[in-house]
């Protein structure tokens, strides 16, 4: 294989990192080369909101969790499940180099939406393999939160904007990456389309 094929099919979602801090020289330089995804529109769709310092990352944590209090996401959990869960977020948060938010510019058109949303999941698909180049996993995640609007008001991110995801950025050691999970065969989801088939629905 190639060695970007050895990318695209080598790249896993990184749960666990170390607590090692990504420079920040470092992160815009990937950010300002994945930002070479195709797009639409006349300039690019998306935006990014970094949590890099740790003020920075404990304002991310306590936005999260007022989110989940607001939202009543965690109602069905007691004190010490709660305290539990804070702490894990709080690791998660604090151990990882880099917290940042994609955002998609919105349209009062649907054409509009979907190419917007669709360059913004380029952007951050060409930002994952621009990392795992560096070593450094990429997690994407749409909590619940991600649909919280003062969540993303509490970033200064205005309405003409929805959030995408969060992505969280670190270095990782070999024996936490994950083993692959198998694909569907090209027979399953590739086949020619059907010639004359809307012709022969019709009445």
């Amino acid at each position: 294989m190639t060695e970007l094929e050895m990318i695209v099919t080598g790249r896993r979602t990184i749960r666990k990192t170390i607590a090692q801090p990504i420079d920040r020289q470092l992160l815009l330089e990937l950010l300002e080369k994945a930002a070479y995804a195709p797009f639409h529109s006349k300039t690019e769709p998306w935006s990014v909101y970094m949590a890099i310092t740790a003020e920075e990352k404990a304002y991310f944590l306590q936005c999260v969790l007022e989110s989940y209090e607001r939202n009543d996401i965690l109602a069905e959990f007691n004190e010490q499940q709660l305290e539990k869960i804070k702490e894990a977020n709080e690791k998660a948060f604090f151990q990882t180099g880099a917290n940042l938010i994609v955002a998609a510019d919105l349209f009062d058109d649907e054409k509009q939406n979907l190419e917007s949303l669709g360059a913004t999941a380029a952007f951050i698909q060409n930002l994952q393999l621009l990392a795992w180049e560096k070593k450094i996993g990429v997690v994407w995640r749409t909590n619940p939160y991600i649909f919280d609007r003062q969540f993303a008001a509490a970033f200064g991110i205005p309405e003409t904007k929805r959030v995408v995801g969060s992505l969280h950025l670190g270095y990782f050691e070999e024996k936490h990456v994950p083993k692959p999970l198998s694909r569907r065969p090209l027979t399953a989801w590739v086949r020619p389309i059907q010639l004359g088939h809307a012709r022969r629905g019709e009445a």
